[in-house]
This record gives C-alpha cells, structure tokens and sequence, in this order.
C-alpha cells in the first residue's frame, strides 16, 4: 500500500498533502544537478571582474539577474513539492520530467536578456548594446524584428514549461486512485493546475498578440495579467481551502 511508504515531514512542510515521495530519488538528484547548473551558469555569464568598473556593472544589474534567479528557484520549488507529494516514478513521469528540465535551462537564458532590457530601460541605460549584430549579418536582422523574436522565444518558452508541469499534474490526478488521494490532496491538485493552466495561456495570448499586433511592447504588457489573476485565484483558492477543512 502507498500509504506505508509515507514518511514524517519535517516543520513547515506540506501540512495539507501527505507525502508519497521518500529518500531522493535518481530522479530528483538528476534534477537537482540541472537545476544547479543553470544556476551557475547563469551566475558565470552575469560576472566579469576583470577591473573593478566591471564589478560595479555587475553590481548595478544585479536585480536582472535575482529575477532570473527567483524563476529557476521557482521552478525548482513547484518539481520538488510534486515528486514529494505524488512519488511517481513511471515512465511517462520521467519523459515529461527530462522536457521539463530542457525547457528549463532552456527559458532561463532568455529570461535573463529579457530582464536585462527591461532593467536597462528602468534605470534609463542604452539597450542598443543588447542587439548588436555580428560582423558580415549586413543588418539583414532589425532591432525590432530582434525584439519579436525575444518575445517569442520567451513566450513558447513558458508555454512549453507549464504546460509540461500541467501535464505532470494531470498525471497524477489520472492516477489518484492509485496513490490513495484523499478530496482534500485531489482539490489541491486541481488547484496547483488552475495556475499553471493559467500562465499557460496568459503566455500563449502574448504570443498571439504579438503575432497579430507585430508589437514586442503590446505583448509584453500581456505579462501584467499575472499578478492581477493569480492572486485574486489564490486568495479564492485559499477561501476554499478553509472551508474544507471546516467542513471536516
């Protein structure tokens, strides 16, 4: 039975899931080791200290790159709370988890540009210098068309990330029977989908309006439904939750 593999939690973990995941995994430890990676190599493309003004520049945009950091710990938070909580280790698990990691170290290089120019332009600093082109391209590249394709890039990028982690999620509730969830862990699940299934669209409508408008600026205002949706979603679900567990 599923329920005897489950082990004690330690202080401030999951309260409301019992947790079917116990020692880490090869899975996890695989994952764990891609997640440290990209972390580095994102650490090593933002420093240069060669003399201390490049050490001041570090300095000076290193908001972009605690953006890029907050993501990848993010994404790094929502695979360890799945295997955790849902333990799975078929096949389809692991397939859906490797496209996880790609995409993963994938979005988070275009993150950092992206965040990059968008701190550039916050503190009023040339963002030129982010789309130069290589000697011989004879400019057959545009700084706009330069800027669609960061949009687009980033856009199918989270597309493709939470829709896998959907997906992931939608595995789990397939087999909810199998690993014994109760209506509490089922609800949960629901609702760890209803967020992702919404940044899922809230990026595939940026990319559409980026594909209807050709505007770069338009699709990245898009973005700003994030926080206006997910919060009053997570209040309600919050509210929901509460009842519940009244109810028992």
């Amino acid at each position: 039975m599923i329920r005897a593999h489950l082990y004690n939690k330690k202080l401030g973990a999951d309260t409301l899931f019992r947790w079917r995941g116990g020692e880490v995994s090869r899975i996890e430890g695989f994952s764990d080791g891609v997640f440290a990676i990209t972390i580095t190599l994102l650490m090593v493309s933002s420093s240069t200290s060669d003399t201390l003004f490049d050490i001041w520049l570090t300095v000076r945009d290193l908001p972009a790159f605690l953006i890029c950091f907050s993501f990848v710990i993010y994404t790094w938070f929502e695979h360890y709370r799945f295997f955790r909580r849902y333990g799975l280790e078929d096949i389809l698990t692991i397939c859906l988890n490797s496209l996880f990691l790609l995409l993963v170290i994938l979005l988070a290089f275009p993150l950092k540009f992206l965040s990059t120019f968008l701190w550039y332009l916050i503190i009023d600093v040339d963002t030129s210098s982010l789309f130069v082109l290589p000697e011989g391209s004879n400019g057959l590249i545009a700084d706009l068309t330069q800027r669609k394709y960061m949009m687009y890039f980033y856009g199918f990028s989270l597309i493709g990330l939470f829709g896998v982690l959907a997906l992931m999620h939608l595995r789990a509730f397939a087999l909810r029977k199998a690993l014994e969830l109760d209506k509490l862990e089922i609800r949960l699940t629901t609702i760890a989908l209803s967020h992702q299934l919404v940044t899922f669209f809230i990026a595939l409508l940026s990319v559409s309006v980026l594909a209807i408008t050709d505007n770069p600026g338009v699709s990245g205002i898009v973005y700003f439904l994030m926080p206006l949706i997910h919060c009053p979603l997570g209040f309600y679900h919050g509210y929901q939750i509460n009842q519940f567990k009244y109810a028992k």
